[in-house]
């Protein structure tokens, strides 16, 4: 009896993935020799600065964006693997109010050598209020 169940568990494991569960992959490191190399800077008044909230609102608009595992489909696969790219985005957050941001998405094609393409409606741009809610996509 409990090996049928646990056959049966088993076998529904890999559903998980269709119901929008998705492992985000920990990020590579560099080999030792070359983080030895890396010299981290005194200050940190020169960067760009993200409170909390913003930074919650930016994770919010990019997971739904760009899901993990999500790839873009397009008849041309250049188009398609570059528009699957994270790299390829400029993101620009607006804080609108206290509890209202916007985010939007810009592709800049030409990081995936594709100055000649021409897109009409790519990107997106988010409303994420303060309890990181999507509230509208444009």
């Amino acid at each position: 009896m409990r090996a049928a169940l646990g056959l049966v568990l088993a076998s529904l494991l890999p559903g998980c993935s269709l119901l929008g569960y998705h492992k985000i992959p920990k990020a590579p490191y560099a080999p030792a020799e070359e983080a030895q190399k890396v010299v981290f800077p005194n200050s940190y008044e020169e960067g760009v600065h993200l409170d909390g909230p913003t930074m919650a609102a930016l994770e919010v608009a990019r997971n739904e964006f760009m899901p993990p595992g999500a790839k873009a489909i397009s008849d041309n696969p250049k188009l398609a693997d570059c528009l699957a790219r994270r790299d390829v985005y400029d993101v620009t957050v607006i804080q609108s109010t206290e509890n209202l941001y916007f985010v939007s998405f810009i592709p800049k094609l030409e990081r995936c050598g594709l100055q000649d393409v021409v897109l009409m409606d790519a990107g997106a741009v988010y409303a994420i209020d303060g309890k990181g809610r999507v509230l509208s996509v444009l």
